[in-house]
């Protein structure tokens, strides 16, 4: 499997020269497993990739969705193949009792007054589904997807990919207990090849953040090395992070492991 960074900040698109280097756009991955594409959230990153998709002629693919706040689904609108009839691919979520389908949300988030182009514009053939969270499934050529329920105001879901005997886990938007294990939680991150977390704090400003929803790069750390993963990538950086802020997270991260890396945009991950 192949890995590629899209957006991999939080909460809000950071443009500007202090943001160059690990780049503005929020949550988007994907995931190219053979001659599959799956994407991880629909974030800003999600234009490009929609740019990039066209391009490559890849006209089949999986939309998984870890919730529906705005910094994950923005990219929606703006996704050219949506647009096109020639275009085929399924946007999944898991079951919540807290909000209505897949499609009835995304219904509402685009609309008018918030936007002029509803989803019944689009021209693509697109399936939405709403999947039961904690029971897995198949994607495509058989690749099983594990899903596990997050720590996150409305509720999100944790994904783990598997393929040939290689898997990664995608755990954004989630928030640590502080002093306790979430034996849940590591037993389904064991021994995964990648796990790409959501790192928006750290531990010395964390407690001012309990309630919202999101943990911090140590503790990413700490998950790595007791379920003892093998490449983990800091995702979802805080939109007050610059350049700056992240090159000192992964100076300390390559202290710890050399394989712990702050996500960029546009970073290509081979897994071998």
């Amino acid at each position: 499997m192949n890995i590629r960074f899209w957006g991999v900040r939080g909460s809000i698109p950071t443009p500007g020269k202090s943001f160059v280097k690990y780049g503005g756009n929020t949550s988007c991955v994907e995931i190219n497993a053979g001659k599959n594409t799956i994407i991880l959230d629909m974030g800003s990153g999600l234009v490009n990739l929609g740019t990039y998709l066209i391009k490559k002629n890849i006209k089949n693919f999986d939309i998984l969705v870890s919730h529906f706040h705005y910094d994950h689904t923005c990219g929606l609108p703006f996704f050219m193949p949506a647009y096109n009839k020639e275009f085929s691919f399924s946007i999944r979520s898991g079951l919540s009792k807290n909000r209505k389908k897949t499609l009835d949300v995304l219904k509402k988030q685009i609309s008018s007054p918030s936007f002029p182009i509803t989803i019944d514009k689009f021209m693509a053939n697109i399936i939405y589904d709403d999947f039961e969270i904690e029971k897995e499934f198949l994607i495509q050529d058989n690749i099983k997807v594990k899903t596990i329920s997050l720590n996150h105001p409305d509720g999100a879901t944790g994904y783990r990919i598997e393929n040939k005997n290689k898997s990664v886990c995608y755990i954004t938007d989630h928030e640590h207990e502080l002093s306790k294990k979430n034996e849940k939680l590591m037993s389904f991150l064991w021994k995964s090849d990648v796990l790409i977390y959501d790192s928006t704090y750290d531990d010395n400003n964390f407690k001012d953040y309990i309630g919202w929803g999101h943990s911090t790069w140590q503790e990413a750390t700490r998950l790595a090395q007791a379920c003892k993963i093998k490449n983990l990538f800091i995702f979802h950086h805080n939109p007050e992070n610059n350049d700056k802020v992240l090159d000192a997270i992964q100076s300390k991260c390559s202290n710890i492991n050399e394989r712990y890396i702050v996500a960029q945009e546009d970073m290509f991950f081979k897994l071998t």
